[in-house]
């Protein structure tokens, strides 16, 4: 993270993303997850949660921010007709928003002041003048440092110098590491929502093929028994009404010779007069 080559003139960090990726390989690794699109929509997603919190905690009438529980309380329809306006602010009704203190570590300074949230490595930077051809030094400037006060002479020989600007390399990868483990935590909930949807449509997917196969199976119990010669209309009757009613005893009647299946019948019957 020291590395000068981290350094440009605008004080944004190059590869930030990508650099949030390798550390959320590292808390989970088999997720798969991308600078760009996984990671760039996420670090969006909690900046603009994080404006709306802020905006509430200054402006909020009828609804408000409660610290203790870090989550938007108050009146539920105030607040939904204040989010119509508000893309996305809507599902952050009384919904804990727990990583809020390590967001606003990372971005709320930017918001409080009006200004979009930067990323990491958009921090604010010390500047620092250079004589022309001069080459950047790689440690941020420090007050009344030499650098600072050269070229201030206008009799000199030298062009003006420009700025240079630098990132906070301490501050920068302190807030990588921050937000990276904040969007690490936001997408496992996200998986674990997923895989609890998931759970519940292979639960309802295979309610619904049981149920379908004890229909298939009421439907074949019926064809047979009205085909057993041997088998009054009561008994015909009663013996859909008694092993129909249960599915093992369907499926397994299905499976009997014919032979044993008159027997069946009968004692199935007699059975449930008892």
């Amino acid at each position: 993270m020291n590395d000068s080559s981290w350094k440009v003139d605008t004080g944004h960090k190059s590869g930030y993303l990508t650099y949030i990726e390798k550390k959320m390989a590292e808390v989970l690794p088999h997720a798969d997850l991308k600078a760009d699109p996984h990671i760039r929509s996420k670090v969006k997603i909690l900046k603009k949660q994080l404006s709306y919190v802020l905006e509430i905690m200054q402006n909020g009438s009828g609804f408000g921010w409660d610290d203790e529980k870090k989550m938007v309380i108050g009146d539920r329809e105030t607040y939904m007709g204040w989010a119509k306006s508000r893309e996305g602010a809507g599902p952050l009704y009384m919904k804990p928003m727990v990583n809020f203190d390590k967001l606003c570590e990372v971005y709320a300074s930017d918001l409080a002041k009006g200004g979009s949230a930067k990323g990491p490595g958009e921090e604010e930077v010390v500047e620092v003048e250079e004589t022309a051809g001069a080459e950047p030094t790689s440690q941020p400037a420090k007050e009344n440092s030499p650098q600072a006060h050269e070229n201030t002479n206008p009799s000199g020989g030298s062009r003006p110098g420009r700025k240079r600007t630098y990132p906070d390399d301490d501050a920068l990868e302190s807030g990588l590491i921050s937000v990276s483990n904040t969007i690490a935590k936001f997408l496992e909930a996200e998986q674990d929502n997923a895989k609890t949807m998931n759970g519940l449509q292979r639960a309802f997917m295979h309610e619904a093929e049981v149920h379908e196969q004890a229909s298939a199976n009421r439907t074949k119990l019926l064809d047979i028994l009205q085909n057993l010669k041997d088998l009054s209309k009561e008994e015909v009757v009663m013996a859909v009404r008694v092993i129909g009613g249960d599915a093992g005893k369907t499926e397994l009647f299905i499976k009997l010779r014919d032979d044993f299946k008159v027997l069946f019948v009968r004692q199935e019957l007699e059975a449930a007069k008892k």
